[in-house]
């Protein structure tokens, strides 16, 4: 047989919809986007293909490597969108920035990914989601979440249930530690890892050993930043002290700010966050019960005792909108696109079967990070293939 009479397949896990199925998910999205209308999103429409930088200054590492990336005839690096977020606030920023008022879009399409990482499997789903650039507060979180919610009843999903993570607790938390902002990042990078049990503590500590992020003798390894070191500590030290210290003075933050700059990566020091790091991914479940977990922990690292007063108000703001707590969960191990979260974080979840329907959570960084002015920003997106199998 010559190439020439080779049967064509579908390329990897792009979809074929046959009409029935295409009927069905046209449904399903545009009754989303009415009900993302009626709840006061407009819609847009971004590109398939963006320049590959607004990804990667997204979420880095965490989601390039399951990004489809190409050079195109100019030979300029390119991708196939994975998500809708990073392009709908390059689009806000193209707009100068010039919306006062909160800005709620809506968006519907494909988008591309690779399964995970090293595998070399593309697959394609349709998105339909939601963003609210320059709003913040509880109350705008707890609006989102409920409008994910009642939109999955909507699209015929009995019984939908919600977990939810806290991504700036995570990075509070390790700010108890006095490691480098490397040693942090690598510890934050396999809680997946952890909590799967793909890797135990001792192997966690050997591997940061063997990669020099901490001194298996118990010493301090110290790396000199040079003269702008002091100028930017007492920036920082302002900074902190200007915010609760819970049990610590302003001494001691200036004391662990400077040890901070200066990269210390005491072994010891190294594997108490490890293990701290192992009892936090083990917090999930019945929201009460995993909050008393995490209020022990608290008190352990001691913060102050109202570090989760805004958790518990997000709660509390969701019942009064009439979510029922027995589908709300709490998941402090949840870690999918940590890099970028700044605030709450939630995953949607089909009753019956545990399907993940979609997700979404709080961004404040991200204008920022992609060239614009600083906008608080949340969003979801549903995963439309995934609630289109729940509902059958």
């Amino acid at each position: 047989m010559s190439l020439n009479d080779r049967q064509i397949t579908r390329f990897n896990q792009m979809n074929d919809l046959l009409p029935d199925q295409l009927s069905q998910n046209s449904e399903l999205i545009s009754a989303a986007l009415n009900f993302l209308s009626e709840a006061g999103y407009k819609q847009v429409e971004t590109p398939i293909i963006e320049d590959s930088d607004l990804f990667a200054r997204k979420g880095g590492g965490e989601l390039m490597g399951l990004v489809c990336t190409f050079l195109d005839a100019r030979g300029q690096r390119v991708s196939l969108r994975p998500e809708f977020t990073s392009s709908i606030i390059r689009l806000y920023i193209e707009q100068n920035n010039n919306l006062n008022n909160a800005t709620k879009w809506s968006y519907a399409g494909p988008v591309f990914r690779y399964r995970s990482y090293g595998k070399m499997l593309l697959e394609q789903f349709t998105q339909v989601g939601a963003e609210i650039i320059g709003d913040q507060g509880i109350n705008t979180d707890a609006d989102l979440i409920s409008t994910s919610y009642k939109g999955l009843l909507k699209l015929g999903i009995k019984n939908p249930r919600i977990v939810i993570g806290d991504a700036k607790s995570i990075s509070q938390f390790f700010d108890t530690f006095v490691i480098s902002g490397p040693a942090k990042q690598f510890i934050k990078s396999n809680l997946g890892n952890i909590r799967a049990g793909n890797i135990d503590q001792k192997q966690l500590i050997e591997r940061a050993i063997e990669s020099g992020l901490a001194n298996g003798k118990g010493s301090m390894n110290k790396i000199d930043f040079g003269s702008g070191t002091l100028s930017e500590l007492d920036t920082l030290a302002k900074d902190q002290i200007n915010k609760p210290l819970g049990r610590r003075t302003s001494t001691e933050i200036i004391s662990r700010l400077e040890s901070r700059m200066l990269a210390v990566n005491d072994i010891n020091e190294f594997s108490r966050a490890v293990d701290f790091a192992s009892k936090l991914v083990a917090i999930n479940g019945d929201s009460n019960n995993s909050l008393e977990s995490a209020d022990e922990l608290i008190n352990i690292a001691g913060l102050d005792p109202g570090f989760f007063q805004p958790l518990k108000s997000l709660l509390s703001q969701l019942e009064e909108k009439n979510l029922p707590i027995k589908n709300l969960s709490l998941d402090f191990g949840m870690v999918k696109g940590i890099s970028y979260y700044t605030g709450m974080i939630f995953e949607l979840i089909s009753g019956n079967d545990s399907i993940s329907l979609g997700g979404g959570g709080r961004y404040d960084k991200l204008a920022s990070n992609l060239g614009g002015s600083n906008s608080n920003a949340l969003g979801f997106a549903y995963n439309i293939d995934a609630i289109s199998e729940a509902i059958k």
